[in-house]
């Protein structure tokens, strides 16, 4: 398809990474598919394509310890302080003191651009993103919905996302992101604790996206993309078919031209010479890739077809 051919071509000159929007104005730029930025999210809300994440600052990462393809999950049964400034506000007030095992040392990644597979609370971030594209009234805040922190993963295995800051910093941050309702009792409680040293620093799990990082996608996965909306139209589209003696012509045309003559055998890269012959010529027909492939193989002298 057009649209596949397109970006396969101009892949030399193709960044490794763009942003939803800039995804979709290029795609969109091409004949034969037109995508939006929700597309994006459902595919990769569905599992079909992977999402990156686009860190602007440095972030600090911490290896989490898996069973099977699940994070182990560890119980933080100390401190009302400790838990308040470890857990998430929701998980703190609801009393679920289970947050992500991690093992080994923290570390800044040299990367800037790193995937994720959306284990983490970052799959409730694309449907809120999914919801805006569409026009839709967002998730509902849910109570429920446990947020266990955001995760990434690169060659190494599944990471998580940590700040490291003091102790005393982290419960400030935390009081600022409770109801005002519940801002006393939650105080009231922690005063009754055992307090960690407030100025000592530690590393503590990041519940949000930090303020500069956004979403991006890959090069490689929007041509995944590509291929599977390509794939759905060729079967659903009827492939328009060339009789044997006009496919013979055809290749003997392309065999005897020097121009085009080294590129026979690639036909999807030969579109490309006839796409801009038709523009030069005024032709604004949609030339097919997938029926000049199948012609010029019918038309070889080694096909065995020898009729329609």
């Amino acid at each position: 398809m057009t649209a596949n051919i397109l970006l396969l071509n101009n892949k030399n000159n193709m960044p490794d990474w763009l942003t939803i929007k800039e995804a979709v104005r290029i795609v969109n730029k091409t004949e034969g598919i037109k995508i939006t930025k929700s597309d994006i999210y459902r595919n990769a809300l569905c599992g079909k394509i992977n999402l990156s994440i686009y860190f602007q600052s440095s972030v600090l990462l911490g290896k989490v310890r898996v069973s099977g393809y699940k994070p182990k999950l560890h119980l933080v049964s100390d401190t009302p302080f400790r838990r308040f400034c470890l857990l998430e506000k929701n998980c703190f007030l609801k009393n679920r003191n289970l947050i992500i095992s991690t093992e080994g040392k923290y570390f800044n990644p040299r990367q800037r651009i790193i995937d994720t597979t959306l284990l983490g609370y970052e799959y409730v971030l694309i449907q809120r993103l999914l919801a805006n594209t569409l026009n839709l009234p967002l998730p509902v805040a849910d109570t429920e919905t446990i947020n266990y922190g955001l995760t990434v993963t690169i060659s190494e295995g599944v990471f998580q996302l940590f700040e490291k800051t003091t102790w005393q910093d982290r419960m400030k941050k935390q009081m600022a992101k409770l109801p005002e309702s519940r801002v006393l009792d939650v105080a009231s409680e922690l005063s009754t604790s055992k307090i960690h040293p407030l100025c000592r620093n530690d590393y503590f799990p990041l519940h949000e996206l930090p303020a500069d990082a956004c979403f991006v996608i890959r090069h490689s996965e929007l041509e995944r993309l590509i291929n599977s909306y390509t794939k759905n139209m060729a079967i659903t589209s009827p492939s328009t078919r060339i009789s044997t003696p006009l496919s013979r012509m055809l290749w003997l045309a392309c065999k005897h031209n020097e121009t085009i003559s080294p590129l026979i055998r690639q036909p999807y890269k030969l579109l490309s010479i006839f796409e801009q012959w038709a523009s030069d010529d005024g032709i604004t027909d949609h030339l097919s890739g997938d029926t000049l492939k199948n012609a010029l193989k019918r038309g070889s002298p080694s096909s065995t077809s020898l009729h329609d």
